[in-house]
Protein backbone atom coordinates (compact mmCIF):
# COMPACT_ATOMS: atom_id res chain seq x y z
CA UNK A 1 0.00 0.00 0.00
CA UNK A 2 1.35 3.44 -0.94
CA UNK A 3 1.61 6.26 1.53
CA UNK A 4 -1.66 7.97 2.31
CA UNK A 5 -2.50 11.66 2.64
CA UNK A 6 -4.66 12.41 5.70
CA UNK A 7 -5.80 15.54 7.53
CA UNK A 8 -4.41 16.59 10.89
CA UNK A 9 -7.83 15.78 12.39
CA UNK A 10 -7.45 12.14 11.31
CA UNK A 11 -3.99 11.77 12.85
CA UNK A 12 -3.92 9.45 15.88
CA UNK A 13 -1.29 8.02 18.27
CA UNK A 14 0.45 4.99 16.81
CA UNK A 15 0.30 6.13 13.18
CA UNK A 16 3.56 5.97 11.23
CA UNK A 17 4.47 9.31 9.63
CA UNK A 18 5.89 8.94 6.14
CA UNK A 19 6.37 12.69 5.67
CA UNK A 20 5.28 16.07 6.98
CA UNK A 21 5.93 18.75 4.38
CA UNK A 22 6.88 22.00 6.07
CA UNK A 23 9.47 24.78 6.23
CA UNK A 24 12.75 24.77 8.14
CA UNK A 25 11.31 26.66 11.12
CA UNK A 26 8.50 24.13 11.57
CA UNK A 27 10.94 21.26 11.03
CA UNK A 28 13.11 22.50 13.91
CA UNK A 29 10.08 22.72 16.20
CA UNK A 30 8.75 19.28 15.32
CA UNK A 31 12.14 17.55 15.21
CA UNK A 32 11.42 14.54 13.01
CA UNK A 33 9.40 15.09 9.84
CA UNK A 34 9.88 11.68 8.19
CA UNK A 35 9.71 8.04 9.23
CA UNK A 36 8.57 8.14 12.87
CA UNK A 37 5.66 7.03 15.04
CA UNK A 38 3.21 9.44 16.66
CA UNK A 39 3.36 8.56 20.35
CA UNK A 40 0.85 10.90 22.00
CA UNK A 41 -2.01 13.34 21.50
CA UNK A 42 0.28 16.10 22.82
CA UNK A 43 2.56 15.48 19.85
CA UNK A 44 -0.40 15.82 17.50
CA UNK A 45 -1.38 19.09 19.22
CA UNK A 46 2.14 20.47 18.66
CA UNK A 47 2.01 19.63 14.94
CA UNK A 48 -1.45 21.20 14.61
CA UNK A 49 -0.28 24.32 16.46
CA UNK A 50 2.39 24.85 13.81
CA UNK A 51 -0.30 25.12 11.15
CA UNK A 52 0.17 21.69 9.55
CA UNK A 53 -3.16 20.82 7.88
CA UNK A 54 -2.31 17.51 6.20
CA UNK A 55 0.46 14.93 6.14
CA UNK A 56 1.39 11.51 4.78
CA UNK A 57 1.16 8.27 6.78
CA UNK A 58 2.30 4.74 5.90
CA UNK A 59 -0.59 2.34 6.74
CA UNK A 60 1.72 -0.67 6.30
CA UNK A 61 3.95 0.42 9.20
CA UNK A 62 1.24 1.67 11.54
CA UNK A 63 -2.55 1.98 11.90
CA UNK A 64 -4.66 3.41 9.11
CA UNK A 65 -7.39 5.95 9.84
CA UNK A 66 -9.41 4.23 12.54
CA UNK A 67 -12.08 4.77 15.16
CA UNK A 68 -11.42 5.58 18.82
CA UNK A 69 -11.93 2.01 20.04
CA UNK A 70 -9.01 0.86 17.87
CA UNK A 71 -6.84 3.75 19.05
CA UNK A 72 -7.01 2.62 22.67
CA UNK A 73 -4.97 -0.50 21.92
CA UNK A 74 -2.19 1.30 20.09
CA UNK A 75 -0.34 3.34 22.72
CA UNK A 76 0.40 0.54 25.23
CA UNK A 77 1.92 -1.52 22.40
CA UNK A 78 4.16 1.39 21.40
CA UNK A 79 5.27 2.08 24.94
CA UNK A 80 6.14 -1.56 25.64
CA UNK A 81 8.06 -1.76 22.37
CA UNK A 82 10.01 1.40 23.14
CA UNK A 83 11.13 0.54 26.67
CA UNK A 84 14.79 1.40 26.98
CA UNK A 85 17.54 0.21 29.27
CA UNK A 86 18.93 2.61 31.89
CA UNK A 87 21.23 5.27 30.44
CA UNK A 88 24.12 4.06 32.59
CA UNK A 89 23.96 0.60 30.98
CA UNK A 90 23.86 2.02 27.48
CA UNK A 91 26.80 4.34 28.21
CA UNK A 92 28.79 1.41 29.60
CA UNK A 93 28.16 -0.70 26.51
CA UNK A 94 29.00 2.22 24.21
CA UNK A 95 32.30 2.69 26.03
CA UNK A 96 33.22 -0.96 25.51
CA UNK A 97 32.45 -0.70 21.77
CA UNK A 98 34.46 2.48 21.32
CA UNK A 99 37.44 1.11 23.25
CA UNK A 100 37.41 -1.90 20.94
CA UNK A 101 37.14 0.45 17.95
CA UNK A 102 40.29 2.34 18.97
CA UNK A 103 42.23 -0.92 19.17
CA UNK A 104 41.00 -2.18 15.79
CA UNK A 105 41.71 1.17 14.13
CA UNK A 106 45.21 1.29 15.63
CA UNK A 107 45.94 -2.22 14.35
CA UNK A 108 44.68 -1.23 10.90
CA UNK A 109 46.88 1.87 10.82
CA UNK A 110 49.91 -0.18 11.83
CA UNK A 111 49.18 -2.61 9.00
CA UNK A 112 49.08 0.23 6.48
CA UNK A 113 52.29 1.76 7.82
CA UNK A 114 54.07 -1.58 7.49
CA UNK A 115 52.89 -1.98 3.90
CA UNK A 116 50.34 -4.67 4.69
CA UNK A 117 46.61 -4.89 4.03
CA UNK A 118 43.87 -4.06 6.50
CA UNK A 119 42.09 -7.08 7.98
CA UNK A 120 38.56 -6.01 7.05
CA UNK A 121 36.64 -8.73 8.90
CA UNK A 122 37.23 -7.25 12.41
CA UNK A 123 36.40 -3.80 11.01
CA UNK A 124 33.10 -5.02 9.52
CA UNK A 125 32.10 -6.74 12.78
CA UNK A 126 32.93 -3.54 14.66
CA UNK A 127 30.79 -1.45 12.32
CA UNK A 128 27.87 -3.84 12.91
CA UNK A 129 28.24 -3.24 16.67
CA UNK A 130 28.36 0.53 16.25
CA UNK A 131 25.35 0.36 13.94
CA UNK A 132 23.40 -1.59 16.58
CA UNK A 133 24.38 0.91 19.29
CA UNK A 134 23.33 3.88 17.16
CA UNK A 135 20.09 2.12 16.28
CA UNK A 136 19.29 1.37 19.93
CA UNK A 137 20.20 4.77 21.36
CA UNK A 138 22.39 7.15 19.38
CA UNK A 139 22.58 9.53 22.34
CA UNK A 140 24.62 7.01 24.35
CA UNK A 141 27.38 6.37 21.85
CA UNK A 142 27.58 10.01 20.72
CA UNK A 143 27.89 11.08 24.37
CA UNK A 144 30.68 8.62 25.12
CA UNK A 145 32.53 9.94 22.07
CA UNK A 146 32.94 13.30 23.83
CA UNK A 147 35.19 11.81 26.55
CA UNK A 148 38.57 11.95 24.78
CA UNK A 149 42.10 11.93 26.17
CA UNK A 150 44.44 14.62 24.85
CA UNK A 151 47.16 12.08 24.05
CA UNK A 152 44.71 9.81 22.24
CA UNK A 153 43.00 12.46 20.12
CA UNK A 154 43.92 11.17 16.65
CA UNK A 155 42.50 7.67 17.19
CA UNK A 156 39.53 8.72 19.31
CA UNK A 157 38.53 11.50 16.91
CA UNK A 158 38.30 8.98 14.07
CA UNK A 159 36.23 6.56 16.15
CA UNK A 160 33.96 9.42 17.21
CA UNK A 161 33.61 10.57 13.61
CA UNK A 162 32.50 7.05 12.68
CA UNK A 163 29.72 7.04 15.30
CA UNK A 164 28.63 10.58 14.42
CA UNK A 165 28.44 9.73 10.72
CA UNK A 166 26.24 6.71 11.42
CA UNK A 167 23.95 8.72 13.69
CA UNK A 168 23.85 11.56 11.13
CA UNK A 169 23.10 9.11 8.33
CA UNK A 170 20.28 7.60 10.36
CA UNK A 171 18.72 11.05 10.69
CA UNK A 172 19.13 11.50 6.93
CA UNK A 173 17.13 8.30 6.35
CA UNK A 174 19.97 6.14 5.01
CA UNK A 175 19.53 2.37 4.91
CA UNK A 176 21.79 -0.03 6.80
CA UNK A 177 24.26 -0.65 3.95
CA UNK A 178 24.75 3.09 3.46
CA UNK A 179 25.19 3.60 7.21
CA UNK A 180 27.90 0.93 7.32
CA UNK A 181 29.67 2.61 4.40
CA UNK A 182 29.61 6.08 5.97
CA UNK A 183 30.71 4.57 9.28
CA UNK A 184 33.68 2.97 7.53
CA UNK A 185 34.51 6.29 5.89
CA UNK A 186 34.25 8.09 9.21
CA UNK A 187 36.54 5.57 10.90
CA UNK A 188 39.26 6.00 8.26
CA UNK A 189 38.55 9.62 7.22
CA UNK A 190 41.90 10.83 8.58
CA UNK A 191 43.99 7.86 7.42
CA UNK A 192 46.01 10.22 5.20
CA UNK A 193 47.51 11.84 8.32
CA UNK A 194 49.87 8.85 8.67
CA UNK A 195 51.98 10.55 5.97
CA UNK A 196 52.25 13.79 7.97
CA UNK A 197 55.47 13.99 10.05
CA UNK A 198 54.73 13.60 13.78
CA UNK A 199 56.39 16.91 14.67
CA UNK A 200 53.86 18.70 12.46
CA UNK A 201 50.84 16.59 13.42
CA UNK A 202 51.47 17.05 17.16
CA UNK A 203 52.76 20.62 17.06
CA UNK A 204 51.13 22.63 19.89
CA UNK A 205 51.65 26.03 18.28
CA UNK A 206 50.66 27.66 15.00
CA UNK A 207 51.78 25.90 11.83
CA UNK A 208 53.98 27.65 9.30
CA UNK A 209 52.56 28.10 5.77
CA UNK A 210 54.82 25.27 4.58
CA UNK A 211 53.62 22.97 7.37
CA UNK A 212 50.01 23.88 6.65
CA UNK A 213 50.48 22.95 2.98
CA UNK A 214 51.63 19.49 4.07
CA UNK A 215 48.66 19.03 6.42
CA UNK A 216 46.24 20.04 3.66
CA UNK A 217 47.36 17.08 1.57
CA UNK A 218 46.05 14.46 4.01
CA UNK A 219 42.57 14.14 2.40
CA UNK A 220 44.24 13.43 -0.95
CA UNK A 221 46.63 10.94 0.64
CA UNK A 222 43.74 9.29 2.46
CA UNK A 223 41.87 8.79 -0.80
CA UNK A 224 44.97 7.30 -2.41
CA UNK A 225 45.46 4.84 0.46
CA UNK A 226 41.82 3.73 0.30
CA UNK A 227 41.79 3.35 -3.49
CA UNK A 228 45.08 1.43 -3.48
CA UNK A 229 43.73 -0.99 -0.87
CA UNK A 230 40.83 -1.95 -3.14
CA UNK A 231 38.59 -2.64 -0.12
CA UNK A 232 36.80 0.67 0.47
CA UNK A 233 33.43 1.62 -1.10
CA UNK A 234 32.95 4.89 -2.97
CA UNK A 235 31.15 6.60 -0.06
CA UNK A 236 34.05 5.93 2.30
CA UNK A 237 36.59 7.27 -0.20
CA UNK A 238 34.53 10.44 -0.75
CA UNK A 239 34.42 11.02 3.01
CA UNK A 240 38.20 10.80 3.30
CA UNK A 241 38.82 13.06 0.31
CA UNK A 242 36.14 15.70 0.94
CA UNK A 243 35.79 16.16 4.71
CA UNK A 244 37.70 19.46 4.57
CA UNK A 245 35.81 20.89 1.58
CA UNK A 246 33.44 23.78 2.26
CA UNK A 247 30.15 24.69 0.59
CA UNK A 248 31.45 28.12 -0.50
CA UNK A 249 34.58 26.66 -2.12
CA UNK A 250 37.03 27.79 0.57
CA UNK A 251 37.98 24.27 1.71
CA UNK A 252 40.73 21.90 0.59
CA UNK A 253 42.29 20.06 -1.15
CA UNK A 254 40.18 20.67 -4.30
CA UNK A 255 38.21 23.85 -3.40
CA UNK A 256 34.98 22.10 -4.40
CA UNK A 257 31.81 24.16 -3.95
CA UNK A 258 28.09 23.53 -3.53
CA UNK A 259 26.81 20.20 -4.75
CA UNK A 260 30.12 19.40 -6.40
CA UNK A 261 30.86 18.07 -2.92
CA UNK A 262 29.19 14.69 -2.47
CA UNK A 263 26.35 14.28 0.02
CA UNK A 264 28.55 12.18 2.32
CA UNK A 265 31.41 14.65 1.91
CA UNK A 266 29.16 17.48 3.11
CA UNK A 267 28.02 15.34 6.05
CA UNK A 268 31.61 14.45 6.93
CA UNK A 269 32.69 18.10 6.97
CA UNK A 270 30.02 19.01 9.54
CA UNK A 271 30.68 15.97 11.75
CA UNK A 272 34.44 16.58 11.57
CA UNK A 273 34.20 20.23 12.63
CA UNK A 274 31.81 19.39 15.47
CA UNK A 275 33.87 16.58 16.93
CA UNK A 276 37.22 18.36 16.53
CA UNK A 277 35.85 21.51 18.16
CA UNK A 278 34.49 19.74 21.28
CA UNK A 279 37.76 17.79 21.77
CA UNK A 280 40.99 18.65 23.56
CA UNK A 281 43.65 18.80 20.85
CA UNK A 282 47.45 19.27 20.94
CA UNK A 283 46.94 22.86 19.78
CA UNK A 284 43.78 23.90 21.61
CA UNK A 285 41.20 23.42 24.35
CA UNK A 286 37.77 21.87 23.86
CA UNK A 287 34.87 24.20 23.07
CA UNK A 288 31.40 24.02 24.59
CA UNK A 289 29.19 21.76 22.40
CA UNK A 290 26.26 24.21 22.52
CA UNK A 291 28.52 26.98 21.22
CA UNK A 292 29.83 24.68 18.48
CA UNK A 293 26.23 23.96 17.43
CA UNK A 294 25.63 27.74 17.26
CA UNK A 295 28.80 28.18 15.18
CA UNK A 296 27.68 25.49 12.74
CA UNK A 297 24.28 27.14 12.43
CA UNK A 298 25.94 30.50 11.75
CA UNK A 299 28.01 28.83 9.01
CA UNK A 300 24.94 27.25 7.43
CA UNK A 301 24.42 28.46 3.88
CA UNK A 302 28.06 29.50 3.57
CA UNK A 303 30.52 26.92 4.87
CA UNK A 304 27.94 24.14 5.03
CA UNK A 305 24.66 23.28 3.31
CA UNK A 306 21.77 24.76 5.31
CA UNK A 307 19.61 21.60 5.30
CA UNK A 308 22.61 19.45 6.26
CA UNK A 309 23.30 21.59 9.32
CA UNK A 310 19.63 21.38 10.29
CA UNK A 311 19.75 17.60 10.04
CA UNK A 312 22.95 17.41 12.08
CA UNK A 313 21.45 19.59 14.81
CA UNK A 314 18.48 17.24 14.81
CA UNK A 315 20.97 14.38 15.34
CA UNK A 316 22.90 16.00 18.19
CA UNK A 317 20.32 18.36 19.66
CA UNK A 318 20.35 22.08 20.39
CA UNK A 319 21.49 21.08 23.86
CA UNK A 320 23.60 17.94 23.27
CA UNK A 321 23.42 15.09 25.76
CA UNK A 322 25.82 15.89 28.60
CA UNK A 323 25.03 19.63 28.57
CA UNK A 324 24.63 21.30 31.97
CA UNK A 325 21.33 23.10 31.42
CA UNK A 326 19.69 25.91 33.37
CA UNK A 327 15.93 25.63 33.68
CA UNK A 328 13.38 28.40 34.03
CA UNK A 329 12.72 27.11 37.58
CA UNK A 330 16.34 28.02 38.53
CA UNK A 331 17.40 24.42 38.71
CA UNK A 332 20.43 22.91 37.01
CA UNK A 333 20.28 19.57 35.25
CA UNK A 334 22.16 17.41 32.79
CA UNK A 335 20.60 16.70 29.40
CA UNK A 336 20.44 12.89 29.17
CA UNK A 337 18.21 12.30 26.13
CA UNK A 338 16.92 14.14 23.08
CA UNK A 339 13.26 14.32 22.05
CA UNK A 340 11.68 15.06 18.68
CA UNK A 341 11.16 18.63 19.85
CA UNK A 342 14.79 19.70 20.29
CA UNK A 343 13.93 22.36 22.85
CA UNK A 344 12.35 19.80 25.20
CA UNK A 345 14.96 17.15 26.12
CA UNK A 346 14.99 14.79 29.08
CA UNK A 347 16.95 16.45 31.90
CA UNK A 348 18.42 14.97 35.09
CA UNK A 349 17.86 17.64 37.77
CA UNK A 350 20.80 17.83 40.24
CA UNK A 351 21.02 21.35 41.73
CA UNK A 352 18.75 24.15 43.02
CA UNK A 353 20.13 27.65 42.40
CA UNK A 354 17.62 29.23 44.77
CA UNK A 355 18.94 27.30 47.76
CA UNK A 356 22.45 26.60 46.38
CA UNK A 357 21.99 22.95 47.27
CA UNK A 358 22.39 19.66 45.46
CA UNK A 359 19.17 17.72 44.89
CA UNK A 360 18.61 13.98 44.70
CA UNK A 361 18.98 13.31 40.93
CA UNK A 362 15.56 13.24 39.26
CA UNK A 363 14.79 12.83 35.56
CA UNK A 364 12.11 14.97 33.93
CA UNK A 365 10.95 14.79 30.34
CA UNK A 366 10.24 18.36 29.25
CA UNK A 367 8.20 17.10 26.28
CA UNK A 368 5.61 15.42 28.51
CA UNK A 369 2.74 17.08 30.33
CA UNK A 370 4.43 16.45 33.70
CA UNK A 371 7.49 18.42 32.60
CA UNK A 372 5.87 21.17 30.53
CA UNK A 373 5.77 23.63 33.45
CA UNK A 374 9.55 24.00 33.09
CA UNK A 375 11.90 24.64 30.18
CA UNK A 376 15.58 24.99 29.32
CA UNK A 377 16.67 28.63 29.17
CA UNK A 378 20.34 28.06 28.37
CA UNK A 379 23.54 26.09 28.88
CA UNK A 380 25.79 26.68 31.88
CA UNK A 381 29.53 26.17 32.37
CA UNK A 382 30.31 23.07 34.47
CA UNK A 383 33.48 24.81 35.70
CA UNK A 384 31.49 27.80 36.97
CA UNK A 385 29.29 25.65 39.21
CA UNK A 386 31.76 22.79 39.77
CA UNK A 387 29.07 20.43 38.53
CA UNK A 388 30.53 17.93 36.08
CA UNK A 389 27.90 16.05 34.05
CA UNK A 390 29.89 12.83 33.83
CA UNK A 391 29.51 12.30 37.58
CA UNK A 392 25.76 12.07 37.15
CA UNK A 393 25.74 10.06 33.93
CA UNK A 394 28.42 7.40 34.24
CA UNK A 395 28.14 4.73 36.92
CA UNK A 396 31.61 5.37 38.33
Amino acid sequence: MARKLITIEQLAPGMYIDEIKCGLRERMRIGETKNFIIESKNEIALIAKLGIKSLYIDPEKGPDVCDESEEEHVKPEIESHRKQRPLEEELRDARIILSKASTILENSINEIRSGGKIAMEPVKLLLEEIYSSVNENKDAIVTVCRKKKKDGYTLEHSVSHCALMMAFGQTMGMDKDALLDVGLGGLFHDIGTIRIPADILEKPGKLTPEELDIVKKHPLWGGEIMIDSGTFPEKAISIAMEHHERYDGTGYPYQLAGNDISLVGQMAAIADVYDASISIRPYGAAEDPCQVIKNLYQGAGKLFHMDMVQQFIKTIGIYPVGTLARLESDKLGIVIKQNKNLTQPVVRIVYDLKTNCYLPPRDIDLSRASGREDRVVGAESPDKWKIYPGRFMFAE
